[in-house]
């Protein structure tokens, strides 16, 4: 799902509020988590998830055209944890079920 299908199937759920007023709420909460994120603080999704930003370290890579080593420099990136709702509704309930049940 894209962000265009996403305003769609919000504005389907909600034809009593405007196409533009739904694109700018979802500009907004975007715009809110990426700062949070940003600035270091963690983002909670209840029943979602949680978005968290780690440092990666410096490194040494290597160029795969010319095979010469290349000096990566630190920098910061997005890790990113389901929470155990979101879990079990992909997985069907998985850790409900026993192991015995499986054979």
């Amino acid at each position: 799902m894209v962000r265009s299908e996403l305003l769609q199937k919000l504005c389907n759920l909600h034809p009593n509020l405007l196409n533009k007023d739904i694109k700018k709420i979802l500009e907004i909460i975007f715009l809110e988590i990426s700062e949070a994120l940003s600035r270091g603080e963690n983002v909670e999704i209840r029943g979602f998830g949680i978005f968290k930003t780690t440092l990666r370290k410096a490194r040494t890579g290597r160029n795969p055209k010319s095979s010469q080593l290349v000096q990566i420099p630190q920098k910061k990136a997005i890790k990113w944890k389901m929470s155990k709702i979101l879990f079990n509704k992909l997985n069907n309930n998985f850790t409900e079920k026993k192991i015995s049940d499986t054979y």
